[in-house]
């Protein structure tokens, strides 16, 4: 196991990042210690402040257990979904990423969340998905249909359908691409011209796909939600945008 030293403000950040990548790579597996704090510093040349911060973090994302002043270093702990949290939040928000890129994997993650959802058939899960639905439908009712009213809800929508395909992976990586994508979402409901038909549209595509989860159909559940979701972007897109998106459509 070796790791290189840092050389910039925030430093702990790159500590963090270099940890992630052993533990992701399999160099580091659970039960492993890391070193002391005192080796730490040495190891990554940065102060002592420095390695308790990227230990704070690394202890908040669940990925190690610090505890303070503990002479046998932090103890990785088992893997959890949550611990790609933040390394998926940075891959999403890094320049390099693509617009269409992070669509594409919404596409995915989202289609088979809802297949998933469909499969399963959890009446507990249908029932939060029919009430967040029920709450978007009462919105549009009421006009309250800006991006503080309306954008909040229809998220809920989709985070209450990845919950209920049941996989933690899928949750935590549709979460980040949402975040990812909040800029681009709000700009299709910041034209007051436009946003009626686009909150209009989206509740009648999320009643659609709830009745279709609903039937525990899969198939058609995921088709609903990836042409639902291509349809609230398309207006925003490129040609060649569209072009690479219309494969996982359907």
């Amino acid at each position: 196991m070796e790791f290189s030293p840092v050389r910039r403000v925030n430093a702990y950040e790159q500590i963090v990042e270099q940890i992630e990548q052993a533990v992701i790579s399999g160099e580091l597996q659970a039960g492993d210690r890391l070193p002391g704090e005192r080796k730490l510093v040495e190891t990554f040349s940065v102060s002592r402040s420095t390695v308790r911060e990227a230990m704070r973090v690394l202890h908040a994302t669940g990925l190690v257990d610090s505890r303070p002043g503990d002479p046998r270093g932090p103890v990785v702990l088992p893997f959890t979904a949550e611990v790609l949290d933040g390394p998926l939040q940075r891959m999403a928000s890094q320049a390099g990423t693509t617009r269409v890129e992070l669509l594409q994997f919404r596409f995915i993650i989202d289609g088979e969340a809802a297949l998933l959802a469909a499969a399963h058939h959890d009446d507990e899960a249908i029932a939060e998905i029919a009430r967040v639905t029920d709450e978007i439908h009462r919105l549009l009712e009421s006009g309250q249909v800006g991006p503080e009213a309306f954008g909040p809800w229809l998220k809920r929508f989709h985070q209450a359908i990845r919950a209920a395909a049941k996989n933690r992976l899928i949750e935590v990586s549709g979460a980040a691409l949402s975040d990812a994508l909040t800029h681009i979402a709000q700009s299709r409901l910041n034209e007051p011209g436009d946003r009626q038909r686009v909150v209009q549209q989206s509740a009648k595509d999320a009643g659609r796909l709830l009745e279709a989860i609903k039937q525990g159909d899969p198939t058609e559940s995921r088709r609903l939600m990836t042409g639902n979701i291509f349809r609230y972007y398309e207006q925003v897109l490129t040609d060649e945008e569209q072009t690479a998106l219309k494969p996982l459509i359907g």
